[in-house]
């Protein structure tokens, strides 16, 4: 969707920790060109591939960076939820984009173009110091985020995964997401992750529902983590 201008942008800005470190001079111009933009369902802010764009700050909802290993598979490298940053590496290296990035959910991004990244750059060079240190963070996350799913047992994953969105539900019990999503979170085929989900099953820790998962037993699946 079209981005539009961010209203209340500075205060929101000025609380987010990366942001705050910035020069005085790249906050205010960056904070002027930040736009919001709103992602349906499944839509991308960019695909792997694109050229960069800029950067971006999810506000609200989750936004997935995915990437595809082999044909037919994918592979879940950070869940970005609010507060988060992504976008950053192709900043740097001015190369293409290397990963989907996948609205997973209504979510509320905001933008912040690359042509007045690089504005601001020229005259304050340091801003790409900043820019590098948001990348290391960055690249910190999404290897604690593959080693933790690439260690575990599927078992394992799938609890981890469940009680997680789980805790950030209104309803602790009901998990909304699909085959096809949990399968990309898991980073399982689709047919792998129905025999789980039927022991789980089972076992009598979940129940399967259309479009949705409800948990039975939390101890239970907790045990498994």
């Amino acid at each position: 969707m079209a981005a539009r201008p961010m209203l209340g942008v500075v205060p929101l800005l000025e609380a987010d920790p990366w942001f705050a470190g910035l020069p005085p001079a790249c906050r205010g111009w960056l904070a002027a060109a930040a736009r919001q933009q709103k992602l349906a369902d499944g839509e991308h802010a960019y695909r792997i591939g694109d050229p960069p764009g800029g950067l971006y700050r999810v506000l609200s909802g989750e936004v997935r960076l995915v990437s595809y290993p082999e044909t037919g598979r994918q592979l879940v490298n950070l869940v970005a939820r609010a507060g988060r940053w992504f976008g950053e590496l192709s900043i740097l290296d001015g190369g293409p984009r290397p990963h989907d990035a996948i609205a997973a959910g209504r979510s509320l991004v905001l933008h912040i173009p690359l042509a007045d990244i690089h504005a601001m750059a020229q005259a304050n060079p340091a801003l790409y110091r900043h820019i590098a240190l948001l990348a290391c963070q960055q690249h910190r996350a999404t290897i604690d985020h593959i080693g933790l799913m690439l260690l575990r047992s599927p078992p394992a994953r799938l609890a981890h995964i469940l009680l997680t969105m789980a805790g950030e539900a209104p309803c602790r019990r009901f998990v909304r997401i699909n085959r096809e999503d949990l399968a990309c979170r898991i980073g399982m085929p689709r047919r792998s992750l129905s025999r789980l989900l039927e022991s789980a099953e089972q076992t009598g820790l979940i129940r399967t529902i259309h479009g949705r998962i409800e948990i039975l037993n939390l101890e239970g699946l907790s045990s498994l983590t």
